[in-house]
């Protein structure tokens, strides 16, 4: 059902990453509603790095009721977002799995996944769709969407929210003590790392921005094509994950079309 896919670039990218599987029979079903038990899978691989071991290390006994035999393949992930205050059940001894989620409640288990504290930013209570809303437009988590947070999503639209949360800078709190003689209490001041993101820190994987100068198909640097699936970027900012610098050149294992040839481009690469 690839042609019903209209974040074709999200939903590939994050099979890639192994964060998302399809829905069995070679479908995706993006236009099918998210799910709490797909939701923490997801966002359990997103925070994980789409690490098996460390998902499977929550695996097995759960305090909720209804994430039975049905819902085995995300039980693990299910604990792993409770145990790291991602998402919380609905009562004590229940999750309820197959119900819908929403935008926010997406967009606030993204936040929480990224380094944002519940219980700083005010993630609960009355007021928590806002202040969840208003933290996932500064960190770009609708950009490229048109959606109602409020809303059920769909997989096609979570994959774009949780391929946006990826490229998001993670942020981190510097706790200041404090005291008036009698106590002592700490304020948090917020960090925000742009130039770490959930996809260099969790994956691994180093974002270039630069001009394709060869490939398979085509030269500008007046040498021979490169050999099948090879390109060569020059680099148009530097690179702290690979160490290297804006003008020079990277040989990327991966295939580029002709008319690519002379163009600017980001490329994330493994």
């Amino acid at each position: 059902d690839q042609a019903d896919i209209q974040y074709t670039e999200a939903v590939d990218t994050l099979v890639a990453l192994g964060v998302i599987d399809g829905m069995g029979n070679n479908t995706f079903a993006p236009d099918g509603t998210l799910t709490r038990a797909q939701a923490a899978k997801m966002v359990a691989y997103v925070k994980a790095g789409a690490n098996e071991t460390t998902i499977g290390y929550y695996d097995g006994t759960t305090k909720f009721t209804d994430v039975g035999t049905n819902h085995a393949w995300a039980s693990g992930s299910i604990n792993y977002c409770v145990a790291n205050g991602i998402i919380a059940g609905m009562t004590a001894t229940t999750y309820q799995p197959d119900a819908t989620l929403t935008g926010a409640q997406l967009s606030k288990m993204l936040l929480v996944a990224l380094g944002f504290k519940s219980e700083i930013e005010g993630f609960t209570g009355a007021n928590w769709a806002v202040n969840v809303n208003v933290r996932a437009n500064q960190k770009g988590l609708f950009d490229e969407l048109s959606i109602n947070p409020s809303e059920g999503l769909t997989r096609d639209n979570a994959a774009q929210m949780v391929w946006n949360a990826l490229d998001a800078g993670v942020v981190s709190y510097d706790y200041t003590l404090i005291t008036d003689g009698s106590s002592i209490t700490s304020s948090p001041t917020l960090i925000d790392n742009e130039s770490k993101t959930l996809l260099t820190d969790k994956f691994k994987v180093a974002k270039l921005e630069g001009v394709i100068v060869a490939n398979e198909n085509a030269t500008s640097t007046g040498t021979a094509v490169e050999k099948e699936d090879v390109t060569v970027l020059l680099l148009t900012s530097d690179d702290a994950d690979s160490k290297q610098d804006e003008g020079d050149t990277i040989t990327l294992k991966t295939a580029t079309a002709a008319n690519l040839l002379g163009k600017s481009v980001t490329m994330f690469a493994k």
